[in-house]
């Protein structure tokens, strides 16, 4: 619980007392080691790689058209929509907007291993989202998640509005425009840490000190959706049918086979079994980080007879 312990400390009283419970500021014991940085985001937006939907860009609650921050490349006689377009995204953030980059973890190594170490951890999928926001100004109005997420304050302020998850459990993700009381009214500084529980309202916005810019670590609870899933899986294990039936009688054979295949795969399974299933995935999803070396094309280059 090391990568866990240093963005809350001690993970014992956190798990018992704060973990799906409430909003709570936290002060990691040891100041933060940025596993991104603002030099990175320039660096991979000027690359002209990054694409839809790894980016998006937010403005007082509103999502721009990707057409006013994308752009074409061509190749190949071909033209490919969908580019982040960098000097477009920098006159939108400078006019106030945020901006927000999905899944940092496909592409930028620290932000992958931190996911790991994290994920293997809880035994949870987890997901890496970066925020850009100009001072003073708002990107998503109150909504919430389906999933826990720490707020990684890495560089100026924000201030936070969370508000209580319903006791009856009943919510949707998305826009909450009634998001009840206020549970947490906190201003975030670089170097602290925000938990925000699974389907708690909130919204923040950049403190007028400066742009800010965080980092969510998004911890993926399983749900009914997953549930389904991993039913689908243990429908299919072990299915062998014909693609396609030629005749009635053969299609009627199949349906036979079909029905008692599913009706022997649910004999045996409880709802313990399913739901751990859902968790072995969730839990592979992530893994741990990986031990050994990264190998790169210059090693390679390097290396005798390369």
């Amino acid at each position: 619980m090391e990568t866990l312990r240093s963005l809350v400390g001690d993970p014992a009283p956190f798990l018992e007392t704060v973990w799906r419970r409430r909003a709570c500021l936290l002060r990691p014991p040891a100041p933060l080691t940025a596993p991104v940085t603002l030099a990175d985001v320039d660096d991979v937006l000027a690359s002209g790689l990054l694409r839809i939907p790894y980016l998006e860009l937010v403005a007082q609650g509103k999502a721009l058209e990707q057409g006013e921050y994308t752009s074409a490349h061509h190749l190949i006689d071909r033209s490919f929509r969908g580019y982040a377009d960098v000097a477009k995204v920098m006159r939108h953030v400078d006019a106030g907007a945020t901006l927000l980059m999905r899944n940092i973890e496909h592409w930028h190594s620290g932000a992958a291993a931190l996911v790991g170490r994290l994920g293997a951890e809880l035994s949870r999928g987890v997901e890496a989202f970066l925020f850009v926001t100009p001072p003073g100004r708002k990107g998503f109005d109150s909504h919430r998640d389906d999933a826990d997420v720490f707020v990684l304050q890495l560089h100026g302020s924000k201030r936070w509005q969370v508000h209580a998850v319903p006791a009856d459990g009943c919510w949707r993700t998305g826009p909450e425009p009634e998001p009840g009381p206020v549970q947490l009214e906190t201003t975030v500084h670089a170097g602290e840490v925000l938990y925000v529980p699974r389907g708690a309202p909130h919204s923040a916005v950049g403190h007028s000190d400066g742009l800010s810019f965080h980092l969510s670590l998004t911890v993926r609870q399983p749900g009914t959706a997953d549930l389904r899933s991993a039913l689908t899986r243990r429908f299919e294990d072990g299915l062998d049918l014909p693609p396609l039936p030629v005749d009635p009688a053969e299609l009627r054979r199949t349906a036979a086979e079909l029905l008692d295949h599913y009706r022997k795969r649910l004999a045996d399974l409880t709802p313990e079994e399913l739901c751990a299933a859902v968790e072995t995935v969730s839990s592979s999803k992530t893994g741990a980080a990986s031990t050994e070396p990264h190998r790169t094309l210059a090693n390679l280059a390097a290396a005798p007879g390369g």
